[in-house]
Formats: C-alpha cells, sequence, structure tokens
C-alpha cells in the first residue's frame, strides 16, 4: 500500500487492538508518513513503551490527538 501511494494523504491511524502488529513496524510507518498524521490512536497497546512515544512524536509533525488508553 505505501509504495502504490495509498496512503500518501493519511491523516489519523487506529492500530488499536492490532495484534499483530509490533512496535518497530509501527515505528516504521510513521517515520515514513508521520509528518501526515494528525491523530493516532493506539489503545490496548500496552508494550509500547515510553521511548516509543519519545522517538516518535517528533517525527509526527501535525499530531494534535493521540489515544493511549
Amino acid at each position: 500500500m505505501l509504495n502504490k501511494g495509498k496512503l500518501d494523504r493519511i491523516r489519523a491511524l487506529d492500530v488499536s487492538h492490532t495484534a499483530n502488529l509490533n512496535e518497530s513496524s509501527l515505528l516504521q510507518f510513521i517515520r515514513q508518513r508521520g509528518r501526515l498524521i494528525e491523530g493516532l490512536a493506539v489503545a490496548g497497546k500496552p508494550r509500547l513503551a515510553e521511548q516509543f512515544f519519545v522517538n516518535v512524536i517528533p517525527l509526527m509533525k501535525r499530531i494534535r490527538y493521540v489515544q493511549i488508553e
């Protein structure tokens, strides 16, 4: 989907309760498209550590909404 440009205008991402999505995959996606994201929902992902957010928040220049729980 990334290679085909399907997510070129993504504004929000909800990965809540996605069992098979790991931290490194999410981080890779945010590194590629994070500048476009205004909202991020990661409820139900207890393994995401504080360091993950320290790394990704600076990549998301337009972020306005983050749902953690």
